[in-house]
């Protein structure tokens, strides 16, 4: 059975040796992603995982990308998240924050707790990274040391 497995990074360089220690561990590319805040540096990251480039929500890019930025620099819109990796491309895009429930829906879909979305959520607000695996029960063995340091 497949299981997401979710480790808490406070920085991009945290998420990097993480990510690379799982790869290590035999976990393809595929099966491997991260989400920020659009904000936070995940080019970095992926540059230094070779995880495919970030992707972000729709209308987050070019003009109205920028007008969005400055809109949530004055409290005027939600933050929204951005990823990397096959595993999390859904992730991309959506808003957080006290009046919207966009990730946490997201989350819950996938089979995590209501209550820990809220949490995951919550971390990402603080501009932490969620590092995501999706592996089979013999590889959580292996992830959980990693992931849950």
């Amino acid at each position: 059975m497949t299981q997401l497995i979710i480790g808490l990074a406070r920085t991009e360089n945290e998420a990097i040796l993480m990510l690379n220690q799982v790869k290590k561990e035999g976990i393809k590319d595929k099966y491997l992603g991260a989400v920020a805040k659009e904000q936070l540096n995940l080019e970095l990251v992926s540059e230094k995982t070779g995880l495919p480039k970030p992707l972000k929500g729709a209308g987050t890019d070019g003009a109205f990308g920028a007008l969005k930025g400055i809109l949530a620099g004055l409290g005027k819109r939600m933050d929204q998240t951005m990823s990397i990796g096959n595993a999390v491309r859904r992730l991309a895009g959506n808003e957080i924050g006290s009046e919207t429930d966009d990730l946490v829906l997201t989350l819950t879909e996938a089979g995590i707790s209501e209550e820990d979305a809220r949490y995951y959520e919550e971390w990402l607000l603080k501009d932490h990274i969620l590092v995501i695996v999706e592996c089979s029960e013999e590889e959580a063995a292996r992830v959980r040391p990693i992931l849950l340091f």
